[in-house]
């Protein structure tokens, strides 16, 4: 009873968590000019003094090593990597099925694991909500540092960094389609990140 009342406190605090995170995105997107200074000014009284203190590029850096340590360690927490790793691996082993009797024009088996596929609709849509937990609980921390990341740039727009081949860089300028310079450089320093910290988390599906 004990163990029920606390799972039910839980799912009722990892809902109020996912509403909180996904309003935020709601808000960025319908109310950008009223939402995106309010939460840019709000996140600046915390990270405002560390940014004078260091080059922007360094901000950047300790931001994406932030977001990606605590992206990782909700996916550790929040997902059900066995349910992940046998619905792939259910998934793999249907599909080659499949092809092996469209090849032989095995019209029953064809019938049977088309049946088979139906059957795993319900662990897909399980998976499909896992997936949605890590996402709704990054939105409250990255969707604020993204704004002000934008905020402050505003506000300083000479800011530069210089890149391996491309030389001295506009931190705002853009680099590819509508990637800034800034983003492109947030994006490198997430992926290396994510690597070690992955591998440090144990995060993800074993192949």
């Amino acid at each position: 009873m004990a163990e029920k009342k606390k799972r039910s406190l839980m799912d009722t605090i990892q809902l109020i968590i996912l509403g909180i995170g996904f309003a935020i995105l709601l808000g960025s997107i319908f109310f950008v000019n009223e939402f995106r200074p309010v939460v840019a000014g709000a996140v600046n009284v915390v990270v405002g003094p560390v940014a004078d203190m260091m080059p922007f590029y360094i901000v950047v850096l300790v931001v994406a090593a932030i977001v990606t340590f605590f992206a990782n360690f909700i996916q550790k927490y929040t997902m059900d990597w066995d349910l992940m790793r046998r619905v792939q691996d259910k998934g793999r082993a249907l599909q080659k099925e499949y092809r092996e009797a469209q090849l032989a024009g095995d019209k029953k088996r064809l019938e049977k694991l088309q049946q088979e596929q139906m059957a795993m609709l319900e662990d897909q849509t399980a998976m499909s909500k896992q997936q949605l937990k890590p996402m709704g609980f990054l939105m409250i921390i990255s969707v604020p540092l993204f704004f002000w990341a934008f905020w402050y740039l505003g506000n300083h727009p000479d800011l530069t960094m210089v890149f391996p081949f491309w030389g001295e860089k506009k931190m705002l300028d853009g680099a590819f389609f509508v990637f800034q310079y800034w983003i492109i450089w947030s994006i490198i320093c997430s992926m290396a990140i994510s690597q070690v910290i992955r591998k440090a988390f144990n995060v993800g599906i074993s192949s």
